[in-house]
């Protein structure tokens, strides 16, 4: 009641800019919707409205009457008495005032004031909002502050913002200073309360909890995914029953995944089975991983059908609207025949959002493997077809929309798709969203888009055994979700947090839980190189440096930028294993005390040492670096500058005849081997920068080789990326590129190493 008359009341409140939470992750706080997405889920929910001008004066300050009168909203608090001496019945604010002091969100002064008219300053807002939070729970855990000016948080407040920021709800500014005093601003204060109501389920509090139906047949399975949401998965092909299994749960870090196992067919002779997977995302989204294995020889028809109820209309907004993508062959891969999901379906009450959902396509595939003498394996999957099939009804009359995403379950082969459910935008901005569908279409080799629960699986070389040209698999260097960190540290979108944390749950998928069990572990590679294995004997499982390299960066750039104190220390493991390769045996002696680390490392399957890459080295060397300055431990050092030397050493042999660098050394100091168009180059002129600021002096070999390499280039008319050509102007090198070559002055561009020209085994 206190909620539908306060939407008459035209007032404002609060406090701070809010970012990522940290360990206390809720729906939606992880996707930091836009600031006209926030208003109009707090004018919807009965809580907020603008000025009778109908603007909002997001600059305006915030009185203390009015942060409590908007709390008082979001909870919406029961009615009390103000006993407050400067609060009268004839106040504005009485009602809201009223019911913060009965619930003891206000208590004012020791002579008996509100102070309602006073500014709020940030100090007071983590206080009132530490006695909201206790209001719904027990949020009594406090982080250790490291704000810069946090001695000047009176010791009334101080407990009030260590609890609220260690649940993430308040966090201070990009050069980590908190303003104690500063007061709140109308449109700081609705960021906060967007993430206040949110962090708490607030929002959903007016949905009707919905009771799945029975399936309709034996054909049909119904799976609850939560209180508003159900699926059902229907064989289309009469006279196939689906039989339930059983049912288990994995947790991750950040999601837990929930398996609902069924035959398929007669349960005493089945044909085959489905297990359907729901990925359960700690801000309240799920991925649906929907997986059939055919053992028979006929082809079925299935469908995962997806209903939206207090919806009445939709819209679709494709990928294939933006273009098509250009499967063109490449020398090492051939043709790669995914292509990018089908696109979102945003389901709608009138004008308003109810749901969204990114819809896959269905990837049919055969499973592959070879086994060896020893019993080690390799395997992988030959993509059959990708196929693209759904509808989506309207039935107004029931306030429904249901969309059917339909499969073709083939004889003796695997059929999968996945969708992501939300109750929220999965793009705040739909430009965004534009920009980030046409790049998919232009860069869908390196984007993934065949998910399922075990991982994703994408393009591999020719060069493979067991060898098919369609050959697939899962790959840790694509596994890992840099490329979907990178696009949400720019611009928050809650589809990109989605795809980091997804990223996280195959990594640990991968290792049989030892991501969540904080074991961190170095990820093998499950399938075989023809190429490694002609010259040294080496098949699956083996380790491959770089790839690993790519993990580990990526689990220790999520672990910051998403403060998931799970992953801290994720690269340490990883560090660790170059440290201990000398150890091994598995590097290449330069001199007696230098070396290379070989890049592949054979498990179970004999170790024959293998060539060392510059690249593979370079990016060794870097890598424990930058654990060095997080640990200072001087292992890490010391086999940084072991590497090095090792690199210095053997110039200028890295030069070839042509100008250009060797990719690799092999086990008894000869070279061979084209070298990356600029991988290597960007991996030395990164070098040089960690050497900086290592205090390391710059290296005059390293420097050369960047001179032979960029003149190489240009001589060429190799292209230069902006953000080298860049690095290339910083270290001065700049008299070496003509004007043609633009430079990139985002920090972005220099600071991010392009994951994407990674080959898939470095060849």
């Amino acid at each position: 009641m206190m909620r539908k008359l306060a939407t008459s009341l035209g007032i404002i409140i609060l406090f701070l800019i809010l970012t990522i939470p940290s360990a206390f992750q809720t729906a939606n706080a992880a996707s930091s919707p836009s600031i006209a997405e926030q208003v109009k889920a707090l004018t919807d929910a009965g809580v907020l409205k603008g000025y009778d001008d109908g603007s909002l004066q997001l600059d305006a300050q915030v009185t203390r009457g009015q942060f409590i009168a908007f709390l008082v909203r979001a909870l919406d608090l029961p009615p009390g008495d103000s006993g407050f001496k400067d609060v009268g019945t004839n106040h504005s604010l009485y009602p809201e005032i009223s019911a913060a002091k009965k619930a003891g969100l206000l208590v004012g002064t020791l002579d008996g004031y509100a102070l309602a008219n006073q500014s709020v300053t940030r100090s007071d807002v983590a206080v009132m909002l530490d006695r909201a939070m206790q209001l719904k729970g027990d949020y009594t855990k406090k982080a250790t502050l490291t704000y810069k000016d946090q001695a000047q948080i009176g010791r009334y407040a101080y407990e009030s913002v260590q609890r609220m920021t260690y649940y993430g709800l308040i966090k201070g500014t990009e050069d980590n200073y908190f303003f104690p005093q500063k007061t709140a601003t109308r449109g700081e204060s609705i960021r906060f309360v967007y993430r206040f109501m949110d962090a708490l389920h607030l929002f959903s509090s007016d949905k009707e909890p919905i009771t799945p139906p029975k399936p309709a047949d034996s054909s049909e399975v119904v799976v609850p995914v939560n209180d508003y949401q159900y699926i059902k998965v229907r064989m289309n092909t009469r006279g196939v029953p689906l039989t339930y299994n059983k049912r288990t749960k994995d947790v991750h870090i950040r999601s837990a995944d929930e398996h609902f196992y069924y035959h398929m067919g007669n349960a005493s002779k089945p044909l085959g089975s489905l297990r359907v997977t729901l990925r359960k995302l700690d801000n309240g989204d799920v991925f649906v991983f929907t997986k059939f294995i055919h053992n028979g020889d006929n082809t079925y028809s299935a469908s995962v059908i997806v209903p939206f109820h207090q919806s009445d209309n939709y819209t679709l907004a494709k990928y294939s609207s933006f273009g098509e993508v250009n499967q063109t062959h490449d020398g090492t891969f051939g043709v790669d025949k995914t292509s990018h999901p089908t696109g979102i379906l945003s389901a709608k009450k009138g004008q308003a959002v109810t749901n969204e959902m990114m819809i896959s396509k269905n990837y049919v595939s055969l499973h592959r493997q070879m086994k060896y003498a020893n019993g080690d394996k390799s395997v992988l999957r030959e993509l059959v077809n990708e196929l693209e099939s759904y509808k989506v009804y309207t039935d107004t009359a029931r306030n429904l929309v249901t969309a059917h995403v339909n499969m073709s379950i083939r004889g003796k082969a695997i059929s999968e798709n996945w969708v992501l459910l939300s109750d929220k935008r999965l793009f705040a901005d739909n430009t965004n969203r534009d920009n980030w569908f046409k790049r998919t279409i232009e860069q869908y080799t390196t984007i993934n888009n065949w998910l399922t629960a075990d991982g994703a699986y994408t393009k591999l070389p020719w060069s493979i055994e067991p060898s098919y040209q369609m050959g697939y698999g899962r790959n840790i260097g694509r596994m890992q979700g840099g490329v979907y960190l990178t696009a949400y540290n720019g611009n928050k979108e809650r589809y990109f947090y989605d795809l980091v944390v997804n990223a996280i749950a195959d990594l640990d998928v991968f290792s049989g839980g030892a991501l969540t069990a904080r074991k961190n572990p170095i990820f093998p590679t499950e399938y075989t190189s023809t190429w490694l294995k002609k010259a040294y004997g080496t098949t699956a499982p083996y380790f491959d440096t770089r790839l690993n390299e790519n993990a580990a960066l990526f689990l220790k750039n999520t672990s910051e930028s998403l403060s998931i104190q799970e992953l801290t220390g994720a690269n340490f493991r990883y560090a660790d294993y170059l440290v201990q390769q000398k150890k091994l045996g598995n590097t290449i002696p330069v001199t007696a005390s230098s070396y290379l680390i070989s890049d592949y490392y054979g498990l179970g399957n004999g170790q024959t040492k293998t060539h060392a890459s510059l690249n593979h080295a370079l990016g060794e060397m870097r890598f424990l670096l930058e654990t060095y300055k997080q640990t200072k431990n001087d292992a890490y050092l010391k086999t940084a500058r072991e590497i090095k030397a090792g690199i210095e050493h053997l110039h200028p042999k890295w030069i070839r005849s042509n100008g250009d660098l060797w990719y690799q050394v092999n086990p008894n100091l000869t070279f061979a081997g084209s070298d990356y168009p600029h991988l290597t180059l960007m991996d030395l002129l990164l070098s040089q920068n960690v050497f900086a600021e290592t205090g390391i002096p710059r290296s005059a070999i390293f420097d050369e080789l960047i001179r032979t390499k960029t003149k190489y280039m240009v001589a060429n008319n190799v292209p230069i990326p902006s953000f080298a050509v860049q690095l290339l102007r910083e270290q001065g090198f700049g008299g070496l590129i003509n004007d043609k070559y633009k430079a990139s002055t985002r920090k972005a561009d220099v600071e991010k190493r392009p994951k994407d020209d990674l080959d898939l085994l470095a060849e």
